[in-house]
């Protein structure tokens, strides 16, 4: 058993420990905020520059290659020198990069900065889930994961709602001033409140004294120390980046890391041309950014019921049901968008194709985090979130293609075949949460 697992098998979900996670949750909620703030802004700022599509598709990309990078890069500093420290610089990062879009004057600018912001983006993704694995006793580990990650979709959620009051009256300059300003200020917080992981602690032979004030601020307190696992140093910190691939694991991580790159491809694609679709099909920017938001509310709903699933029925049931929802709900969509249904009609709809679709690609967080032991979970999914980057690059650049070729109606076929490949890989791994 793992040194965590053996820390917080048998305590309760303390309120110090739930505070924590919704701390890191908030880092989520913005990185999904400022993430999504150019979908939103999008169709205003082509109008307002004068430029069509194909010239923002660098840009788009851009973020996604920070995105990969950053995961990767994010994951491996968490685990060598400390998952708060990773944290905390990845907040600030994309908190200074998406302020200053706002002062962005032509698609190079907006391209530079978004593959800065990205970096951000990317690095604080597995850091947050290796640090709500910690906060969390055993039990309730996946619904922890599964309740940080959902804040991505929520912050799109949250996004919407400020777009579709920030945009018409100020502009899309200040929606990127305003989310850049909210996350640096929740920084300032994180660095000030956070505890560093204290199976990092332990892997890197910390001091006595600085891992009792990480359980302090767990709220385990003094007495928990007895019960510390022992870790060597050494063996815990030397593991390569590699060793994801080691034969013990390399089937899990093939397959995961496919998953994520099909998962993050059908999301990316919402974030970044729905709205602009449903603009073009006859929406105000108004009602395409509200599309978006309940793309993102579904998603939000569909991933809490689901880690509340995956809790009691496991991981492979639950997803591979998800998947076939959102299967099901594109292809309801594309037949039907071109029949002129009602707008509330169309945003249920897209409500439950985004909650599927955000409620797979959010619990393989959990389940990347199942896989691997916390030596090298932040690595693990680092790398998993890294490779998930690249279908996002290429949603970002062949979207605006196909958006402009195929319409809404494409758009949402090429959802539901997509979620068919993540049916298939999902139905492969073997270490699925397993059901209680």
């Amino acid at each position: 058993m793992n040194g965590e697992a053996k820390l917080m098998e048998d305590r309760a979900w303390s309120l110090s420990q739930k505070l924590l996670l919704a701390l890191v949750s908030l880092a989520v909620l913005l990185d999904g905020f400022d993430n999504q703030a150019l979908g939103f802004a999008l169709p205003s700022l082509m109008k307002d520059w004068g430029v069509p599509k194909s010239a923002l598709g660098g840009a788009l990309a851009a973020a996604q290659f920070g995105m990969l990078i950053g995961a990767i890069s994010g994951g491996m500093v968490g685990d060598r020198m400390g998952r708060k420290l990773a944290l905390v610089s990845s907040v600030v990062l994309f908190g200074v990069a998406t302020l200053m879009i706002g002062f962005a004057g032509s698609p190079a600018q907006l391209g530079a900065l978004r593959f800065i912001a990205g970096l951000g983006l990317g690095a604080a993704f597995p850091n947050v889930a290796a640090l709500a694995t910690e906060f969390t006793p055993a039990r309730h580990r996946s619904l922890a994961v599964i309740i940080s990650i959902v804040c991505v979709p929520l912050g799109g959620v949250v996004g919407g709602m400020a777009a579709s009051v920030v945009l018409p009256l100020m502009g899309w300059q200040a929606l990127f001033v305003l989310a850049g300003g909210c996350t640096l200020a929740l920084a300032a917080v994180l660095a000030l409140v956070l505890p560093e992981s204290v199976t990092f602690l332990l892997c890197s032979g910390a001091s006595e004294a600085r891992i009792s004030s990480s359980l302090r601020r767990m709220g385990l307190g003094e007495g928990a120390m007895t019960g510390m696992p022992s870790i060597e140093p050494a063996k815990e910190a030397s593991l390569p980046l590699s060793a994801v691939l080691a034969p013990a694991w390399r089937k899990d991580t093939l397959l995961v890391w496919m998953s994520f790159f099909f998962s993050l491809m059908a999301v990316y694609s919402a974030f970044n041309w729905l709205p602009t679709l449903l603009s073009e099909s006859g929406l105000s920017v108004a009602q395409a950014a509200q599309g978006l938001a309940a793309f993102n509310m579904g998603g939000v709903v569909a991933a809490l019921m689901g880690g509340a699933a995956i809790g009691r029925y496991g991981s492979r049931r639950v997803m591979l049901t998800m998947s076939l929802t959102a299967v099901l709900a594109a292809a309801v969509l594309a037949i039907l968008s071109r029949s002129g249904m009602s707008l509330a009609g169309m945003f249920m709809l897209i409500a439950i194709e985004g909650g599927c679709v955000n409620g797979v690609q959010t619990s393989l967080y959990a389940l990347a985090s199942n896989i691997y032991p916390a030596a090298m979970r932040a690595r693990g999914v680092g790398l998993a979130t890294g490779i998930g980057r690249l279908g996002a690059m290429l949603s970002a650049l062949l979207g605006a293609v196909m958006a402009g070729a195929l319409g809404l109606t494409g758009f949402h076929w090429a959802i539901a075949g997509v979620m068919v490949l993540v049916m298939g890989t999902l139905s492969l791994i073997a270490r699925h949460v397993a059901p209680r």
